[in-house]
């Protein structure tokens, strides 16, 4: 596994996919640590938090109904989104939470997802996979 370190990305989303495709960077086998200043006042910035911040439910269920339509209208945000998710499986222990929405998360999402996120969804399913070899 190579580790690639970046600082200063300043919400420069373009730049970031550039310099990660310069690398090869493999989402399966590699570890992209951000040394900060990750965000800036750019407009993209702005609209990705908007498409990935929950919208107001009773529930997780109902929040996520509102949300997910929203963040499948930008394919920068789904990118965020899968990125986010897989974190959390990998590091945060929600993986059981994460594999009962997995239906309803790819079903929305993955119709407007970009081709860069190819290897994203394989790499999340791929943590989904463990957990069933696991748990049966």
């Amino acid at each position: 596994m190579r580790k690639l370190v970046i600082g200063d990305i300043h919400g420069g989303y373009k730049g970031l996919i550039q310099v990660l495709t310069m690398a090869n960077f493999d989402y399966d086998n590699d570890l992209l640590i951000s040394l900060g200043d990750v965000t800036d006042g750019w407009s993209e910035v702005a609209e990705m938090v908007y498409c990935v911040t929950d919208e107001l439910g009773r529930n997780r269920v109902e929040k996520k109904a509102k949300t997910l339509p929203k963040t499948a209208s930008n394919p920068k945000a789904i990118e965020l989104k899968l990125g986010d998710r897989i974190a959390n499986i990998e590091h945060g222990g929600k993986i059981d939470m994460y594999a009962k929405e997995y239906s309803q998360f790819k079903g929305v999402l993955f119709l407007n997802s970009p081709k860069d996120a190819e290897a994203m969804w394989h790499h999340l399913e791929k943590n989904l996979l463990k957990l069933e070899e696991y748990t049966t």
